[in-house]
Order: structure tokens, then sequence, then C-alpha cells
């Protein structure tokens, strides 16, 4: 595909999401993973018999979201099937999976509606719903009002043995969350939230403390971390918020994140949130 110069304020245009019954398609993903990439072909192959179409032909690559459709095999595999007419229609689970971009998200959709062909995206606008508002302290960006396309949460006990195992879940979870931005920095700003939490917030027993963390992606493609501890009597002081104190936090935002705190309603928790941009990029 060729790289057109972007067209400000010019609306997208659309392509039809449906196809008529027994049309062939092909499905397409991309993941880090060999494991989720099969998980979710398998996911989208439902969802085409679901609409009567026949998959002719199911392609992934294994290559992080930020990398361009045109450098990815799979992807060029689908792009011949399509332009042949092998396959009618094209099934991912949402655009960004090609098309991260608005000037890719336009080349995209024109070259669909060249061949012409439809494109059906079922997990695209997934468990959209508004991220929870605590009562703000602290920074004044913590009150987001934001939608949320898709999240995942979990709890942790509050000791350093977990983060090792926090690492992991978030970076498999990250990679199913399909966020387009750095995977590396943004589970490298989360274990600088969750360790805060378990050096300065573990409660006096420290065996049964639990810590929930929270990753949600919103519909602009901001991931929202959420790291939560049961000490609301241990506040940040602005100068921790703003880097000045304490080596965590202030590295957290050298990584690009924008950094609130707030307390839940009933008075019994504290969260610490971390927002990171999909075009950041660790040091």
């Amino acid at each position: 595909m060729t790289h057109p110069t972007p067209i400000t304020a010019v609306p997208l245009p659309t392509i039809e999401q449906t196809g008529p019954a027994g049309a062939d398609v092909v499905l397409y993903t991309t993941s880090v993973n060999s494991a989720i990439a099969l998980q979710t072909l398998a996911s989208l192959r439902d969802f085409a018999e679901q609409q009567g179409w026949n998959v002719a032909h199911e392609a992934y690559d294994l290559a992080p979201i930020h990398i361009p459709a045109r450098r990815r095999t799979g992807w060029r595999t689908v792009e011949q099937l399509l332009v042949s007419g092998e396959a009618a229609g094209l099934v991912a689970p949402a655009e960004h999976e090609m098309a991260t971009t608005h000037a890719e998200q336009r080349e995209l959709r024109e070259w669909l509606l060249s061949l012409p062909t439809f494109a059906a995206y079922p997990h695209a606008g997934r468990h959209s719903a508004p991220l929870p508002v605590d009562r703000p302290t602290g920074a004044p960006d913590c009150a987001l009002t934001t939608a949320v396309d898709r999240e995942w949460s979990h709890s942790y006990a509050m000791t350093p043995a977990s983060l090792r195992r926090l690492r992991d879940d978030a970076r498999m979870r990250l990679t199913m969350l399909r966020w387009p931005g750095d995977i590396v920095t943004a589970i490298e700003v989360l274990s600088r939230l969750a360790y805060n939490a378990t050096v300065h917030a573990r409660p006096a027993d420290a065996e049964r403390a639990r810590m929930t963390v929270r990753l949600a992606v919103t519909e602009d493609d901001t991931l929202v971390i959420d790291v939560q501890d049961p000490r609301p009597d241990i506040p940040l002081s602005e100068a921790a918020i703003d880097g000045e104190r304490g080596r965590g936090l202030k590295y957290a935002r050298l990584l690009g994140a924008t950094l609130s705190w707030s307390i839940s309603g009933d008075t019994r928790f504290k969260t610490v949130r971390a927002r990171l941009l999909p075009g950041e990029v660790s040091l």
C-alpha cells in the first residue's frame, strides 16, 4: 500500500461492515504471542460462521501492533487474497490491527473501497464503559471521563515477590487488549507504581493485604494504569506526583506517564493512576 499525504479535518471514508451470506472471507490478526493469535482467530472464525460467511483463509503475524502492516508477511497474504478476489471480505478484531494512525486508517479504508470489498471488526468498541471516578485528590487529571474500550483487572499480594508475576501478566494482557503503544514502557510504568505500593503502602497485616491492578484502553487509545492499595491514610504529596520526591514515580514520569491519585468514595482505598499515550516510547 502507498502512503498518501494525510488530509487534515476531512472525515475518514467508511466501509461496509456486513457482507452477503455465503461470502468468502479472510481472517487476520497480529500478536506477539502465537497462542493469543490462534485464540483470536478462533473467535473470528466463530463470528464469521455466525454471519453465514465461508472462511477462505486465516492469517496472522507475530509482530507488535505498531509494526506497519505492509511489513508483515501475513498481512501481505491477506492483501493478495483480497486483490485477486479469492476473498470478498476481511474479518479482523479491530481496524487498528492494521492501521494505528489517522493517515493509515484513511489509506486502508480507501484501499478496501477501491477493490471493492467489505470489512468487519467484531472486537471494535467492545466493553465500552466510563472510567470509574473516585473522589479526586492531588493532580486534577485523575477525574477521567473518556470511555473505556477494553480493560482487565486483577489483585495481587502486596509483596515484592508478586512483581514478577505482575509483569508477566501485564505483558500478556496488554497484548490481548491490543494497545498500540510501547508495551515495554507500559510494563515499566506499572512496575514502578506497584513497587511503590508494596514498599510504601503495605498495612500491618501484609500477608493478607492485596493491591488491585487495572489496565484500561480508552476510545482514543490512551492506556490507563491504576494501582489501588488499602492505605488511604498515606496520601501522595504533590511533590511525589510531580516526580520531585521518590525515584519510582519520577522515573514513571520520565517514561512519559501522566500521574494522579484519588481516594475511593468510602475512603477505604487509594488509587494511583498513570496515563500513557500510544505514541510514547521508552527511553
